[in-house]
């Protein structure tokens, strides 16, 4: 009996090797049949696998004529069993993924393609990279994930998600993302509501805010300290101070940028539309020797990387300002042919990691706040921020309501002005004033100061009228102070006042409103109509007819009420206004600003 049992103790071994074994070579058939064992380590690896699994055969029958000299033996041959699969499991994984590092070199990471804006693509790219090193820590120098950070001019990646990502977008942009951080919640709200239903192709998880930046004004640093007080100051505050300062102010297109658009709404409470739309010009980038509108972290790296002194800009903090609040939103591709599947994990590590300490410090350091982090070294005069910050407000952005609202404001305050003014020419002009002037002097120059009311692309033309003729001066075309001034130097006033036919040459001359104008009629007067051979009432019939608003400013012996001057404008949706020379320069450049929609 004992022979037979060492007889089949001894061939034990070799059965248990046999199946080893053809484990081993049907697995092998396999991994050459899919084309894994492609390279010699890939082999070398495959060979040591093999060979420790044979191996153990011969060793699990040792083990167990080693326990049968032992009482109770098949309960420590169990428990034996149970440790070393416990620490096989525990060893044998970093183990092995350690050799097939040093044998085969890293894996492919998978790929996570990250939708951004313009604005926020290096600092995003920069907290990409810190996240890809972090992979590689605990994976034996191996990164899990590449992430592809690119961005779309404006709000073009928005309009791209909500319509799928069409061809053209795949062209123009590039792949479909599987994370989208853009600069404002409002811009994810709007697409997340027209995504994800019955039929979509992309469904899109709205996500926390990651970090935040305000949006300031960035002035030459050379001005900063003229306009900074040691009290909180409006939008509007520092907006008219840097606008004494006679610098350009430069605003990414309210319509396209999250910066431009929370600037200008936060104007607009303080300023008319109309004044805020010629006081900005319009553009992307800094502009030389002129204030730019632009968030903190656009401005810390552009102090960082594009100033032979630093720093070029100095941030002003308006106490109202909003502020870009980056939301990070994953996206799901389901259609077989663009799934991203293998992207979801890696993808959601990411957005996990954002909110570690580590995550908040690489925010910190590529130029935005974390919420949950205090302003880290970035933060310095050195680079024209601060770290310290008390706004007014605790919402990032307005509502919804509020922002509908304020794209019909913007829409009307960016018509252009097209203004006829056409002033009193007659001899009552050459009266003096208290100061000594002559009444036409103090018009002179109240139009002067009128004139840098306009934008760029507002039109106006200029008469004279006087006795029983209007003469024009200067035909409707851009501003041009100098030209007006040597215009209006010599005209010497005399006569009567035919301020009826003005009015009426004037409407002709300036135009009807259209899309993309809005005009208006400009007449200044000392005195009632003497020499027209129109009425009152033709006027009025005239104005009602075209559409056209007229104003009228009344200086002198004119009166609006006495000389039923209101009859005019009131039916023309204008106004009458009664001024004197001190104020005159004042009334024409706030009915200018009432020409393009703004409060006078």
């Amino acid at each position: 009996m004992e022979d037979v049992d060492q007889r089949r103790s001894s061939t034990a071994p070799r059965y248990a090797g046999a199946l080893m074994l053809a484990a081993v070579a049907g697995h092998l058939l396999s991994e050459t049949a899919t084309g894994a064992l492609s390279t010699w380590q890939s082999w070398v690896l495959y060979g040591i696998g093999a060979t420790l699994l044979v191996l153990s055969a011969s060793a699990i029958e040792r083990l167990n004529q080693l326990v049968k000299r032992i009482r109770l033996r098949w309960v420590v041959f169990t428990a034996v069993l149970v440790v070393a699969a416990g620490v096989i499991a525990l060893v044998a994984p970093p183990v092995i993924a350690y050799g097939r590092v040093l044998l085969l070199g890293c894996p492919q990471p998978t790929e996570v393609r990250v939708l951004t804006s313009q604005d926020a693509l290096p600092a995003i790219g920069e907290v990409a990279r810190k996240f890809e090193q972090h992979t590689a820590v605990e994976n034996h120098g191996c990164r899990t994930a590449r992430l592809y950070v690119f961005s779309a001019p404006g709000n073009r990646g928005a309009i791209a998600l909500r319509s799928s990502w069409s061809s053209p977008e795949l062209r123009e942009i590039g792949p479909h993302p599987d994370v989208w951080l853009p600069d404002s919640t409002t811009e994810s709200n709007e697409v997340v509501r027209r995504t994800g239903g019955i039929g979509s192709a992309v469904r899109i998880t709205p996500g926390d805010s990651v970090a935040f930046s305000p949006v300031v004004l960035a002035v030459p640093t050379q001005i900063a300290q003229d306009v900074v007080s040691g009290s909180p100051e409006t939008w509007g505050d520092l907006m008219t101070k840097v606008g004494k300062n006679e610098i350009a102010i430069g605003r990414p297109n309210p319509l396209m940028a999250i910066d431009g658009k929370l600037a200008t709404m936060a104007l607009y409470e303080t300023l008319a539309p109309a004044v805020v739309e010629r006081r900005v010009t319009e553009t992307d980038k800094p502009l030389p020797n002129a204030a730019m509108i632009t968030t903190e972290q656009v401005l810390l790296r552009h102090n960082k990387t594009s100033c032979a002194q630093k720093p070029c800009l100095t941030a002003l903090y308006p106490s109202d300002t909003y502020r870009a609040d980056y939301p990070l939103n994953l996206v799901e591709w389901d259609a077989p042919d663009v799934s991203n599947f293998a992207a979801r994990a890696p993808a959601k590590a990411f957005q996990a990691w954002l909110g570690t300490q580590e995550g908040m410090t690489a925010l910190n350091a590529a130029g935005l706040r974390p919420a949950r982090q205090a302003a880290g070294a970035e933060f310095r005069e050195e680079y024209g921020v601060r770290a310290g910050l008390a706004l007014d407000r605790a919402e990032a952005a307005p509502g919804e309501e509020e922002q509908a609202a304020f794209l019909k404001k913007y829409e009307e305050a960016k018509r252009d002005g097209r203004v006829w003014l056409t002033l009193d020419a007659s001899g009552s002009m050459v009266e003096q004033t208290a100061t000594g002037e002559k009444r036409f002097d103090v018009a002179v120059e109240g139009v002067r100061k009128a004139l840098s009311q306009m934008g760029a692309d507002d039109t106006y033309g200029l008469s004279v009228f006087s006795d029983t003729e209007v003469r024009p001066l200067i035909a409707l075309g851009r501003r041009d102070k100098e030209a007006t001034t040597a215009a209006l130097n010599a005209v010497r006033p005399s006569g009567g006042t035919p301020l009826h036919q003005a009015i009426l040459d004037s409407l002709d001359r300036v135009g009807a409103n259209d899309a993309d104008h809005v005009s208006a009629v400009i007449a200044l007067t000392d005195g009632e109509d003497t020499t027209s051979a129109q009425t009152r009432q033709d006027v009025v019939n005239a104005v009602r007819q075209k559409g056209i608003r007229v104003f009228v400013i009344a200086v002198g012996e004119a009166s609006c009420a006495a000389h039923a001057l209101t009859a005019i404008t009131d039916a023309s949706g204008g106004e009458c206004r009664d001024s004197t020379t001190d104020t005159l320069g004042d009334d024409l450049a706030a009915l200018f600003r009432r020409v393009w929609g703004g409060a006078g």
